[in-house]
């Protein structure tokens, strides 16, 4: 379905996209969902530890039942091949957000970055972007990334 950026509206904390009735719905666990997955698909695979990560992220820091985390990667990862405004989208949904949050967010993708031991430049890009799309400067992303990759 073709969304127009006319078309989209905020409900709350939800971003609606789409006509009144038919329209689909956008929140905070959406954004969450889908950066980790961008983030752990941004070296090649998604490997067994970056799931079982991002499930246990999704499930304990937004208390979404395993089951339905699940669901939520799944569906992030085909929002991410298919969908050509994800990033606007995105950014509409963070621009809802406030600092603390965001800050949150970069940590658990950070998190996600590391759990398998193996950093490589292209999750250092992929943070870069999720951060700028939550929209964080890149000296704050900068400085978390350095923080991180220090400790490796």
């Amino acid at each position: 379905m073709e969304y127009c950026e006319d078309d989209a509206r905020f409900d709350g904390t939800n971003l609606v996209v789409g006509l009144p009735r038919e329209g689909e719905t956008y929140d905070a666990r959406y954004l969450i969902s889908t950066l980790l997955v961008y983030v752990a698909k941004s070296d090649g695979e998604i490997s067994e530890q970056e799931s079982s990560r991002m499930i246990d992220l999704l499930s304990t820091q937004l208390e979404i039942p395993g089951p339905e985390a699940l669901e939520r990667l799944r569906t992030a990862i085909m929002a991410l091949s298919d969908d050509r405004d994800i990033v606007t989208r995105l950014q509409a949904i963070a621009h809802g957000l406030c600092d603390e949050q965001k800050f949150e967010i970069l940590w658990m993708m950070l998190d996600v970055m590391v759990v398998d031991k193996k950093l490589q430049r292209s999750e250092i890009d992929a943070i870069t972007l999720a951060g700028q799309v939550l929209g964080l400067p890149l000296d704050t992303i900068h400085a978390q990334l350095r923080a991180i990759t220090a400790n490796k």
